[in-house]
């Protein structure tokens, strides 16, 4: 399902943040009673294959929870880069908002002077993930270029060491209350 859309001020961020934490609600409240009724390998079954989460920003819509934990994340990561570029960079707002395999750079300023990847991972080299979004964010037109991420054990803000080129590397809240 592709998810493409536009966020004009960091106020709307805040109703995508319930949407998500609805969905989270609701898969732990399913979990609560598929942990008691079930043996480990039903459960198991439903975590991987589907009928045990729920998509992030739909709560009727089901879908696996290993996919649900993956895109929660990503979206929290994205929304948390709106929140530094709705405060650093306001006056390029509106922002386009490219959520799992929508094309396009995963946030884009409207008049196309931004361009933004953003991952959350248990490292910015697993994978070669932030190589990648790097790679990818310098391929675009955008002036201001960036990547963000949601990584346990690193500090808020701006991670000149990981810079290449002109991308800005950012670090993001939330990953250390993991």
């Amino acid at each position: 399902m592709l998810k493409s859309f536009k966020v004009n001020d960091i106020n709307e961020l805040g109703q995508l943040e319930q949407k998500l934490y609805e969905s989270m609600d609701k898969t732990l409240l399913q979990f609560r009673s598929e942990i008691t009724s079930n043996s480990s390998q039903t459960l198991f079954s439903k975590m991987k294959f589907g009928g045990a989460g729920f998509d992030p920003l739909d709560s009727k819509r089901s879908l696996n929870i290993v996919e649900q934990i993956n895109q929660s994340f990503t979206y929290l990561a994205s929304f948390y880069a709106l929140e530094v570029l709705f405060t650093e960079y306001s006056r390029l707002a509106p922002f386009k908002l490219n959520l799992g395999t929508a094309p396009g750079s995963d946030i884009e300023s409207e008049c196309g002077a931004l361009a933004a990847e953003v991952f959350a991972a248990v490292a910015p080299t697993s994978n070669q993930k932030l190589k990648k979004d790097i790679n990818k964010v310098l391929a675009t037109d955008a002036k201001l270029k960036f990547v963000f991420f949601m990584c346990p054990n690193f500090e808020l803000g701006r991670q000149p060491q990981l810079e290449k080129e002109d991308v800005i590397v950012w670090a993001l809240k939330g990953a250390n209350a993991i």
